[in-house]
């Protein structure tokens, strides 16, 4: 009789004790899902394209490549030992590339997505309005032309607008012409948008989000004790 009472009990322990973790495992998970979907928690991050992936010169220039320059200092166009005129985030100083010349650039702080609105930034320095293509590419291999800069200054471009989807890795500008002091397109920088449209914790929110797994891990201790 008594047996009876105590398999009762204890199948009623063990019931409250799933019932007890499933509550547990439900208010961690709302309370993380709202903190990380905060207002203003949609974040993107703005990377510069840093590294070289390949350079090409078409020798249709008045000089070897990379040649450029800076409109604050060494003037132009002066032949360049390397690309970095348009690596280092300055948009006074740049490498111009002639007909037919190209410069891939990559990024040493991660890739840019697709997003709401422009995701990439291509800069030129001056306001001549000489012309590149720019190509898009996850692999660095197949590229994809995302559009024609030459607006003088800084062209900005929607990856949705191609239906590329995929994560950018390379961008490179193609010259189109021989115009300007320093003939070629004169490109300063490359820019993107970093996790567009991935969701972060709201800031300050990082300590509430741990109290709240804390929790999670207190309740589901109490509930196997009581079982």
């Amino acid at each position: 009789m008594f047996s009876g009472v105590r398999k009762v009990n204890s199948r009623r322990h063990a019931v409250s004790s799933v019932g007890g973790e499933k509550i547990a495992r439900a208010f961690a998970a709302a309370v993380a899902l709202t903190l990380f979907m905060a207002p203003g928690s949609a974040t993107a991050v703005t990377l510069l394209a840093d590294v070289e992936l390949d350079f090409f010169d078409s020798g249709a220039g008045p000089l070897a490549g990379p040649y450029g320059g800076d409109v604050l200092g060494s003037g132009f166009p002066i032949p360049l030992a390397d690309t970095s005129n348009a690596r280092d985030g300055n948009v006074s100083t740049f490498v111009s590339l002639p007909t037919g010349s190209f410069l891939t650039l990559g990024f040493s702080g991660g890739f840019v997505f697709d997003g709401p609105g422009d995701d990439l930034f291509v800069t030129e320095t001056g306001a001549v309005d000489e012309m590149a293509n720019v190509f898009v590419s996850t692999d660095g291999v197949s590229f994809t032309l995302l559009g024609t800069a030459g607006a003088g200054g800084t062209d900005t471009f929607d990856l949705g607008a191609i239906g590329f989807l995929d994560p950018v890795t390379a961008v490179k500008v193609v010259g189109l012409d021989l115009g300007g002091g320093s003939p070629g397109y004169d490109l300063a920088l490359v820019e993107g948008l970093e996790g567009s449209v991935m969701m972060v914790p709201a800031p300050g929110t990082l300590p509430l989000i741990l109290a709240a797994f804390a929790g999670f891990g207190v309740l589901r201790y109490r509930c196997r004790r009581s079982a």
